[in-house]
């Protein structure tokens, strides 16, 4: 049977957002690209994506890369609620993890990347994220985390599951970059040897260790 990683690319299209929004659609397009061009990668990684605001929005369902002609343009603005986020990508993963089964593929425990610019506005996010990454959960994903621009660290380290990056001050058009950068070579990493392999050397960024009682 055929590896596969359910991806999901969870990322931060808040007002904060706003002004970064050409860098942002740029940036994943440059994903799309990279993804859809590397065909050993792009049947292994699964990707959906999903932007979060005050709403959540799935820009691109479960897919391979390789049969998505374009990466829709994602328009910032809204609060930065990150339990909605949460919810949804629960949802996607219990859907999409039967789909894929009925694909005959080999299914490995899903991985989240999760990008954010800011702090939860929402004040229950963490009921959600519990449900998530709920071990009693078979599908619960790990969960690796990108914070940038005013996004803080205490705040990450109760998100992040496998791994969490902290820009070192970097500007967010570069730190969202460097993040794509860093989640792509994860991917590839990943593809060839058939199991999570995580690039920690990430410009711009500071990797920290996640507590081991975290990662199983």
């Amino acid at each position: 049977m055929t590896l596969c990683l359910p991806t999901y690319v969870v990322i931060d299209a808040s007002s904060s957002m706003k002004q970064h929004e050409s860098v942002l659609n740029a940036t994943l397009a440059r994903l799309h690209y990279n993804l859809a061009t590397n065909p050993r990668v792009s049947e292994f990684a699964r990707v959906c994506v999903v932007a979060f605001s005050t709403d959540v929005h799935v820009v691109i369902p479960m897919s391979d890369m390789e049969q998505v002609p374009v990466m829709p343009e994602v328009i910032c603005g809204g609060r930065t609620e990150y339990g909605k986020a949460f919810d949804r990508v629960r949802e996607c993963i219990e859907q999409d993890v039967g789909n894929l089964r009925m694909q005959n593929l080999d299914v490995l425990r899903p991985t989240v990347f999760f990008l954010t610019d800011g702090v939860p506005t929402d004040t229950h996010w963490r009921e959600p994220f519990r449900k998530l990454v709920d071990r009693d959960w078979p599908r619960h994903p790990h969960v690796i985390a990108y914070g940038f621009g005013s996004a803080k660290r205490d705040v990450l380290e109760q998100v992040a599951t496998k791994a969490l990056f902290i820009a070192d001050g970097s500007d967010t058009e570069s730190a969202l970059s460097a993040a794509i950068t860093g989640l792509l070579n994860t991917l590839i990493a990943s593809s060839k040897s058939g199991q999570m392999q995580i690039a920690t050397d990430v410009k711009g960024f500071n990797y920290v260790e996640v507590a081991q009682e975290y990662v199983d």
